[in-house]
């Protein structure tokens, strides 16, 4: 037991490492989390920062999912946990505890946990992300990562495979959550209730600022 609570913390404090942040902080001297898209992710270090940068930052969040998934399989750790210390991981970079607990969205580490609990599967989720994404450049990213973890658990399902389930449908409600919240203290600023619903699905807070933002990807 003390094996898999170690391991669950180091995944969590693994995931925490703000990358982004401190990859902006040391190109530029600007906190990532108030500029462009106002998250630590490599997507927005690539259209803020640099692409380079922006590459470097996003394997840096997928390794931190291989990490907690791979090293809990190393350590004998079975599927249950595997998954668990996968979305542990996704916790870290969406809420770290390096940066007050406001981070990313979690989808390169999400991506990083899938692959490496079903490598195929993995794939398959992360090339209908990508479709989405050249597909729309307004909706792709954003609803393409709803489906990366709902066809996800589908899948696990139908190929019982434990850790999938529990990785897609155990993060799904945490990803949802941390749009919901959005940047710390907005949510006392909204007036119109239509927001959460462009939070939930588009993880945008108007239809203005989704087509400004529609070149971003």
């Amino acid at each position: 037991m003390k094996v898999i609570f170690f391991w669950l913390l180091l995944s969590y404090l693994f995931g925490s490492i703000p990358t982004a942040f401190l990859v902006t902080k040391w190109i530029l001297g600007k906190d990532i989390r108030k500029i462009g898209r106002k998250k630590a992710s490599g997507s927005n270090v690539i259209h803020n920062v640099g692409f380079l940068p922006g590459i470097l930052v996003g394997v840096f969040d997928i390794f931190k999912g291989v990490l907690a998934v791979g090293g809990a399989y190393f350590l004998g750790l079975n599927p249950f946990w595997q998954a668990f210390c996968g979305i542990l991981a996704v916790c870290g970079q969406m809420w770290p505890i390096f940066l007050k607990f406001w981070g990313g969205r979690g989808g390169g580490t999400s991506i990083g946990a899938m692959i490496t609990l079903d490598f195929r599967i993995g794939i398959f989720l992360v090339l209908v992300w990508v479709v989405l994404k050249v597909v729309s450049k307004e909706y792709g990213s954003s609803i393409g990562m709803l489906l990366f973890y709902i066809i996800g658990g589908i899948l696990g399902i139908y190929f019982q495979n434990q850790g999938i389930c529990i990785f897609s449908f155990g993060t799904l409600p945490l990803i949802l959550l941390q749009r919901f919240l959005g940047e710390p203290g907005s949510i006392k600023k909204i007036k119109d209730k239509k927001v959460f619903i462009w939070r939930l699905l588009l993880d945008r807070d108007t239809k203005e600022r989704m087509k400004q933002e529609k070149n971003f990807w």
